[in-house]
């Protein structure tokens, strides 16, 4: 089964979608190809007690390989997928994604009271010193907060490898191509006679090459390694190089 990959910083909620191919799951505008329909997917949502708390929500598709054989044969995706190959990207297949939704506040705007004209009744005047109020001025004063629509973002997501090249019809296949599902389409092409588009659907991807993809890098490791490397002098009564 996928992994949930956590993503260095949130992307927005329509960045990345279900059954979507794309070349990079950190950059939303990198190449990629959404479904028109969203396939059948399963739900599991978390809750805090707390109004404030966050809502997590985990969906996945229900049959990712049946998605994906659907979408392979798709004239849309296959020309995606050769050009892709033709620029030798990396291509992902999104099975699974975590999202979460934080509560928004904002003000509640002060409602405008009618004005109602003077009593008949005249009043004693008084002659106080007056401030010039320009209308324009905020005569508003602060008041509770109200909610508005919950913020949405993804946090994880789930990928699956895929690869896909152009050759000819009788061209072997790799030691790593094993991995992988493969489908053979005829190309559609004057150019390209005798030549067939393979595409495969691999496995998911793991912690580690997720880690290179990010660009996380090992620094904490070494520096967790130098931290537990030390000279212990009292270990050796010669010392350090056996002086």
């Amino acid at each position: 089964m996928s992994r949930l990959l956590s993503l260095p910083a949130p992307l927005p909620s329509e960045s990345v979608t279900l059954g979507q191919l794309l070349t990079n799951p950190l950059n939303p505008s990198s190449s990629s190809l959404k479904l028109q329909k969203s396939p059948a997917s399963r739900q599991l949502s978390s809750q805090s007690e707390d109004e404030d708390a966050h809502a997590t929500t985990h969906v996945t598709i229900d049959e990712p390989s049946q998605v994906f054989d659907n979408l392979r044969h798709e004239p849309t995706t296959q020309a995606f997928l050769r050009k892709m190959s033709q620029q030798q990207k990396p291509i992902y297949f999104v099975t699974g994604l975590e999202t979460s939704k934080s509560p928004c506040h904002k003000r509640a705007a002060m409602p405008h009271e009618p004005i109602t004209e003077a009593a008949s009744t005249p009043q004693p005047q008084l002659h106080l010193p007056f401030r010039r109020v320009d209308s324009a001025s905020n005569m508003t004063s602060p008041s509770s907060p109200t909610k508005s629509e919950p913020a949405e973002a993804i946090l994880a997501v789930q990928l699956l490898k895929v690869r896909c090249r152009v050759g000819a019809v009788n061209e072997p296949h790799c030691i790593s191509d094993v991995d992988y599902i493969w489908s053979y389409h005829l190309v559609d092409d004057d150019d390209s006679d005798d030549l067939q588009l393979s595409i495969g659907l691999g496995k998911v991807v793991d912690e580690q090459e997720w880690r290179a993809l990010a660009g996380i890098s090992q620094k904490r490791e070494e520096r967790d390694a130098d931290r537990d490397w030390s000279y212990n002098y009292e270990d050796s009564d010669d010392g350090l190089g056996g002086f």
